[in-house]
């Protein structure tokens, strides 16, 4: 049993145990008090015993830059042996020669398309005949176009559905015999999203994607348990990975870009990179099946399940205040951004956009379709 299985159980029995006493069945409240201290005895084993990521292997798809190349710190840190799988060349070797300066563990890249079934395949197998086998797969790669409803097409809809479910169920496919041949590890990390909880406008086919993603996550988490491969599906909020840039953008696309980046570095309400991808590792670590890092998120979470009505009702009051251009022309972040950067509204918030670009290893690029991945 998990350690987060066993926490939540240590729990209910708590509160079984404080009810029965405030009915006075003292008696019967031996039973889970017997259960709680048995649940605190291994708790406390297992905290002075926490498993290291040091000699496994990992696989981490998108891991260029962003999220993906924060959690490739976290674990080359433990002197685990990372591989990166990117489209971009200079991106891939840029996060590697950062990586190579931790000298702790070996960092391999992959120039890898994973919406393509080859490539994707070729990868992972390159990846395990050179760490003999793979330990940890995590599924990081994605990309966000925002706009309008009416400014999207179908075509829009599939590659998001194509780089955020298929790529993801595929390169499970080819990395599970390799998880099955490890006495250890065996841990698969999907990044979802918030969207794939609470959808928010202007990001149907993103929301649409994520939602898909999460529902996978979780059945598969329980198919494959018994055999010793934990599934971790992971729900980050906004975070600080300077992606703005590399998103789509259509309709009115500077407004676009203005509200979008604005929320994505907005103090008390994003976190890092850096402290979700530890938040995310120790996820791992845990074989936990879900995380939701960072407050807001949870809050956000909770309200849409207790007062789904009223949510509901704010995001049509946000969609409101949203851009209502509908334009069909494929912009990215970088084209996209002169509205933001000249405002004196947004101007507080450029330095944490620019900072977290430089840190997250975003480079501007021109070719919208190619971002999203839409030519294919």
């Amino acid at each position: 049993m998990r350690t987060r299985v066993k926490t939540e159980l240590l729990m209910l029995c708590g509160l079984g145990t404080l009810a029965l006493l405030g009915t006075n069945r003292k008696r019967l409240a031996i039973l889970p008090a017997m259960a709680s201290g048995y649940l605190v005895t291994q708790l406390l084993i297992e905290s002075t015993t926490p498993q290291s990521f040091r000699g496994q292997s990992a696989v981490i798809t998108g891991g260029s830059r962003g999220l993906g190349l924060a959690l490739a710190r976290e674990l080359v840190n433990e002197n685990c042996n990372v591989t990166l799988l990117a489209r971009d060349e200079d991106e891939l070797k840029r996060a590697k020669k950062e990586l190579d300066k931790l000298n702790r563990g070996e960092v391999h890249i992959v120039v890898c398309d994973i919406t393509d079934n080859v490539q994707l395949s070729r990868a992972i197998h390159e990846a395990a005949d050179l760490y003999d086998g793979i330990d940890l797969l995590i599924n990081n790669a994605g990309a966000i176009v925002v706009g309008p409803w009416e400014s999207m097409t179908q075509q829009d809809f599939e590659a998001q559905m194509n780089i955020h479910l298929y790529a993801t169920m595929n390169s499970i496919r080819v990395a599970l015999p390799f998880l099955r041949q490890k006495t250890s590890g065996k841990r698969i990390v999907n990044i979802c999203s918030m969207g794939g909880r609470v959808a928010v406008p202007h990001m149907l086919p993103y929301d649409t994607s994520k939602f898909a993603v999460s529902g996978f996550s979780q059945g598969l988490a329980t198919e494959l348990y018994d055999e010793g491969i934990s599934v971790t599906t992971i729900y980050p909020g906004l975070m600080r990975t300077g992606s703005p840039i590399q998103a789509t953008f259509k309709g009115e696309h500077e407004k676009e870009f203005a509200w979008f980046q604005s929320a994505d570095v907005l103090p008390g309400f994003s976190t890092s990179a850096r402290d979700a991808a530890r938040e995310i590792i120790e996820a791992a670590r845990q074989r936990r099946f879900e995380l939701m890092p960072f407050l807001p998120a949870k809050l956000r979470l909770g309200l849409a399940a207790f007062f789904p009505e009223l949510v509901a009702y704010t995001l049509v009051v946000l969609n409101r205040l949203l851009p209502q251009g509908q334009s069909g022309e494929y912009k990215t972040g970088a084209q996209s951004r002169e509205t933001f950067d000249r405002s004196i509204l947004t101007k507080i918030f450029k330095s944490s956009a620019r900072s977290a670009e430089k840190e997250s290893n975003q480079w501007p690029k021109t070719d919208a379709k190619e971002n999203m991945g839409v030519l294919h």
